[in-house]
């Protein structure tokens, strides 16, 4: 009996060592990659941060933290936001408004949006029909919650330049106003020479188009989840 208790007691020790022989090289890594962190300029919570990021969200597969509602414009693109989204909850109907019931399309997004399962990222590339206000724009808002990042567009709607002007400046104050939510500047991307993305509408994309409208999307929802 004496004999195997004694041999237990080596058991643990050598465990023990054998642990601490892990633990001690992991905390010093540790310690010196925080080191280097902040002799580069970041801070610890930013060191922190990236860290984070780098170990939960899968770059390749990014679309499975987003949840996408569109317009016309999002059901021309679907093909290329989905190559950019890789497992992304995608909804998009040609003629949806923001708020408000269409005869042509029925629901408007505020409605649809309540039938999905929201995801971390909520992209809502509404508001080429008919605009969007800032009480929608709260509503909406308050319906998603600070708990998630959101993705607005800026319009382009070259034939409505007064009204493309009002609604932009709304989603534009908006974003401004509240940290958990990004812009993706499509109205940017088209004002200065609407015919190389753009149809003779001077709203839906040709084919080139729905390929950068796509890449601003992904690059907006990287944007939101801190991932360059």
């Amino acid at each position: 009996m004496t004999e195997q208790a004694d041999f237990k007691r080596e058991s643990g020790k050598t465990n023990n060592i054998a642990s601490r022989r892990t633990i001690v090289p992991m905390i010093a890594v540790f310690l010196i990659s925080i080191y280097l962190a902040l002799s580069f300029g970041l801070s610890v919570n930013a060191f922190v941060k990236m860290t984070e990021y780098q170990t939960i969200y899968n770059v390749e597969q990014v679309g499975k933290y987003v949840t996408l509602i569109g317009d016309s414009i999002s059901y021309m693109s679907q093909e290329e936001l989905r190559d950019a989204l890789p497992g992304v909850d995608l909804e998009a109907v040609g003629g949806i408004q923001f708020a408000n019931y269409s005869d042509w399309a029925g629901e408007s997004g505020m409605v649809r949006i309540k039938k999905h399962a929201l995801r971390e990222v909520i992209v809502f590339l509404l508001g080429s029909n008919e605009g969007v206000t800032t009480e929608e724009l709260k509503a909406f808002h308050d319906y998603v919650g600070e708990g998630h990042k959101i993705v607005l567009m800026t319009i382009y709607r070259g034939h409505r330049p007064d009204d493309m002007a009002r609604w932009n400046d709304n989603i534009k104050s908006f974003v401004a106003e509240h940290e958990n939510v990004y812009l993706m500047d499509w109205y940017s991307e088209n004002a200065d020479n609407p015919s190389r993305y753009l149809l003779q509408d001077m709203l839906h994309p040709v084919k080139s188009g729905e390929l950068r409208f796509a890449e601003l999307v992904r690059q907006s929802v990287l944007q939101a989840l801190d991932i360059s």
